[in-house]
């Protein structure tokens, strides 16, 4: 994690820990759903915001390196709806 943000700071991109954080972030957030929701559901979001930041700017991606952006917002997505749903859920049982 910190080697995302030493990239974002440093100007220096890697797009393989881009990827790997990506697929991690989409894995935590699909775990999510079944166990530890309140834990998995903010590693999703954290890791997902530190692929963005570690991908390179715009003109410059390539095919493979969209595809984790794109893996990286989805794992936001499904953090944040992770951590809805377990909000809803902790308030329908009060």
């Amino acid at each position: 994690m910190y080697a995302a943000m030493r990239a974002h700071r440093t100007g220096t991109h890697s797009p393989a820990l881009a990827q790997g954080l990506a697929v991690f972030s989409l894995g935590c957030g699909a775990l999510g759903f079944f166990v530890l929701s309140l834990l998995l559901g903010p590693l999703a979001i954290l890791t997902g915001y530190l692929a963005l930041l570690s991908a390179r700017p715009f003109g410059a991606r390539g095919r493979g390196e969209r595809r984790g952006i794109a893996l990286a917002k989805a794992g936001i997505v499904l953090g944040a709806v992770v951590l809805a749903l377990y909000a809803v859920l902790l308030t329908a049982r009060s």
